[in-house]
């Protein structure tokens, strides 16, 4: 089988990386809402178990139910009036929270003995445990996964870091396209090919809603708004205007408008004020060759 070239290989793993990345974002939040149902379940495992234990008690102590419903009220009534009397000062709210700590108590002592019943109790417990099991071996599997799929991205994005360092035929091949002669949506693919080749995570941000930006890229710690414009006059100011607009939308730390045209002197003015890249058909080979950065 003859070797894949470099270019080939690149473009699969772009491919790939996308996949896993989009399968990465999946994963974690099936491990979150796994997490969240394991807690859950345990709580409630926990809380059965705790049932149990409380009313164990009754078995060598028969009046058990009758100490807990007179004295633990009475505590809690005690307790709460303490706190109220500590935080307001007042006697009367002393009162009221003494008056609400027992009937609370009273509520509260009443289900632990009573609710659910004991034969209901017993059935439920292993039945609970078993959930909190099966939520545990989900979420251990949740996060199996995730790191797998982890594992699988960086092992891709390591790889295409080698390929990009350590061979630029494929960019040179990318420039030898017909680039000056594409608009809109052809244009904005190009770029996302053009960017994914020297390195960096691309997310478009669609058609609809977009606030004047196209491409969010990221090169390592550098997130930057794109405004792709493929023009055959030249771009005015309010490309620029959209691309300082977007960048502040999407929490970006830089922006730049990219052409295979030209800019207006109005644009090239506009973009020293704001400090927004401009990369137009001039510095664009540059710019895919990695001689420019954003």
């Amino acid at each position: 089988m003859p070797e894949r070239s470099p270019v080939r290989r690149l473009a699969e793993l772009n491919a790939e990386i996308t996949r896993l990345e989009a399968a990465a974002g999946v994963l974690e939040k099936e491990r979150r809402a796994a997490a969240r149902q394991a807690t859950i379940l345990a709580r409630k495992a926990r809380y059965l178990q705790f049932l149990r234990w409380f009313r164990s008690f009754g078995a060598s102590l028969p009046s058990w139910p009758l100490l807990v419903q007179t004295i633990g009220p009475f505590l809690l009534a005690v307790l709460t009036m303490v706190v109220v009397d500590m935080i307001f000062g007042s006697r009367l709210l002393a009162l009221a929270g003494f008056l609400f700590g027992a009937a609370g108590g009273a509520g509260l002592f009443a289900m632990w003995l009573y609710r659910p019943d004991d034969e209901v109790l017993a059935a439920a417990i292993p039945e609970a445990e078993t959930q909190a099991e099966l939520a545990k071996s989900r979420l251990t599997e949740a996060i199996h996964r995730g790191a797998t799929a982890n594992v699988q991205l960086k092992s891709h994005l390591e790889e295409r870091h080698e390929i990009v360092t350590s061979d630029k035929l494929q960019r040179a091949m990318l420039l030898q396209r017909n680039w000056k002669a594409m608009r809109s949506d052809e244009w904005e693919d190009y770029l996302v090919e053009v960017c994914r080749t020297l390195g960096a995570r691309v997310e478009r941000t669609g058609k609809s809603g977009d606030q004047g930006v196209d491409l969010i890229v990221e090169f390592q710690d550098r997130r930057i708004a794109i405004q792709a414009k493929g023009y055959f006059h030249s771009v005015s100011a309010a490309a620029i205007q959209q691309a300082v607009a977007g960048m502040a939308y999407y929490d970006c730390n830089g922006c730049a408008a990219i052409t295979n045209s030209r800019f207006t002197p109005g644009a090239k003015d506009l973009a020293i004020c704001n400090r927004c890249t401009l990369i137009g058909e001039d510095e664009f080979p540059d710019f895919v060759m990695g001689k420019i950065a954003l």
